[in-house]
């Protein structure tokens, strides 16, 4: 719970494998995302999160103070819960 920094490039999170965000490891990734009270630093490159930004950070208890999305397919609507 104390995970201050955490660092995923190409952890294979793929929503084109989801249906609205309901696939197992997608639910239990952003759940894990959201008991870590003290993360401050988020790395998800290179993973495919079109459209589906808010379903897997929505639940953060405090905001970020870097998150870093190279080449994730980002649609409008994950800039504008951004």
């Amino acid at each position: 719970p104390q995970l201050l920094s955490l660092k995923l490039p190409y952890s294979n999170v793929d929503v084109r494998r989801l249906t609205a965000g309901t696939e197992p490891g997608f639910r239990s990734l952003a759940a894990q995302l959201g008991i870590l009270p003290s993360l401050k630093e988020l790395n998800l490159g290179s993973s495919r999160l079109s459209g589906h930004l808010r379903q897997l950070l929505g639940d953060l208890r405090a905001p970020l103070e870097s998150l870093e999305l190279p080449f994730c397919s980002l649609l409008p609507g994950d800039f504008a819960f951004l």
